[in-house]
């Protein structure tokens, strides 16, 4: 029941976007584009999907390898299969099925895998908040209105990697002082705090079996490039469909959208991802149809949404594993 009302929610939730993304378009015109579309296109945004991927698992095995000499090779298949997932069921329970495969597979301890998991999306929200500080910078002649706004998000979001730096230097003492900073807090629900002190411990366990600045910098460096190849992607998408924009757009796309995709909407957060895109590009003065911009996100996420779920399916087969079984583990460790 817990579990259906949750996809309830979720679709509801898609649902109100989709519409809010289509208010001002025309379905007509939004036809028209798909069939004056550059298709000489998808090969690239597939090519770069496979390198946005690949660069995920070499940085995974980096992250595992104090515990677990995996390749890059060997980690592909679980992380397709973990992202797959994330299509397929709520709630992101995609990198618990990551988890449960990688154990499996390998034999690698859950709590290990999963505290490289937690730190992956340290590293992420690293990178995604630092590109997109930069995207705002190299916007163009930003509309003043938006201008203040994004200035005071980038402030922001440049403090929040200012934190997280001093969380990968000094670890220990930066999950203490949490700790000691939530307990001044009572108003904030205990759960709230509980979950996010554990998070930063998992993480903090797999900083110290890094043991090195260089493998730290290394990761940091491929967290970087996996962002830059995503909102390359996404301006790549827009050109396709005519929507003239520069990559300081796909940069700032790609922090609304992980924003956007905490939102708890159906899985594979069609119609989110549709409004992240309508506001990414609001901030260039050219203001292209909204139809344009709204067959342009669709393109996108459909060409990702079809070959990331086909290659998890292919290697949830080669595994000889089914999507009950990686429903049951996700609900096991979730």
């Amino acid at each position: 029941m817990k579990r259906l009302l949750l996809l309830l929610i979720g679709v509801a939730v898609s649902v109100g976007f989709l519409w809010y993304a289509m208010r001002d378009t025309d379905l007509g015109t939004v036809s028209s584009a798909f069939q004056t579309a550059n298709y000489l296109t998808l090969p690239v945004l597939l090519l770069l999907l496979l390198a946005f991927y690949w660069l995920k698992s070499v940085r995974f095995a980096q992250l595992l390898e104090p515990a677990a000499p995996l390749t890059a090779r060997q980690l592909f298949g679980p992380v397709m299969i973990g992202f797959a997932a994330n299509n397929i069921l709520p709630a992101h329970l995609g990198e618990f099925v990551r988890v449960f495969v990688v154990n499996r597979q390998h034999r690698v301890p859950a709590g290990t895998v999963l505290s490289s998991v937690v730190l992956e999306r340290i590293f992420d929200i690293f990178a995604i908040l630092a590109l997109f500080g930069v995207g705002i910078l190299m916007a163009p002649d930003m509309p003043d209105n938006y201008q203040r706004g994004a200035l005071t998000f980038a402030a922001f979001a440049a403090g929040i990697v200012l934190i997280m730096g001093v969380y990968m230097v000094w670890t220990d003492w930066f999950v203490t002082t949490t700790a000691r900073i939530a307990g001044l807090f009572p108003i904030v629900p205990k759960w709230l705090t509980e979950k996010l002190l554990d998070l930063l411990r998992q993480g903090a366990i797999g900083l110290h079996s890094l043991k090195s600045a260089r493998a730290i910098l290394l990761i940091t460096l491929n967290s970087l490039l996996q962002w830059l190849i995503n909102g390359y992607s996404a301006c790549l998408a827009l050109q396709a469909f005519g929507v003239e924009v520069t990559l300081s757009t796909g940069l700032i796309l790609t922090g609304i959208t992980a924003l956007g995709v905490m939102i708890p909407a159906a899985p594979g957060y069609f119609g989110v991802v549709q409004v992240c895109f309508q506001i990414a590009v609001q901030v260039q003065q050219i203001k292209p149809d909204p139809s344009l911009v709204l067959a342009a996100s669709l393109y996108s996420q459909i060409v990702g949404y079809i070959a990331v779920t086909g290659m998890g399916v292919f290697f949830l087969n080669r595994a000889q594993l089914s999507l009950q079984d990686l429903q049951r583990a996700a609900d096991q460790q979730s």
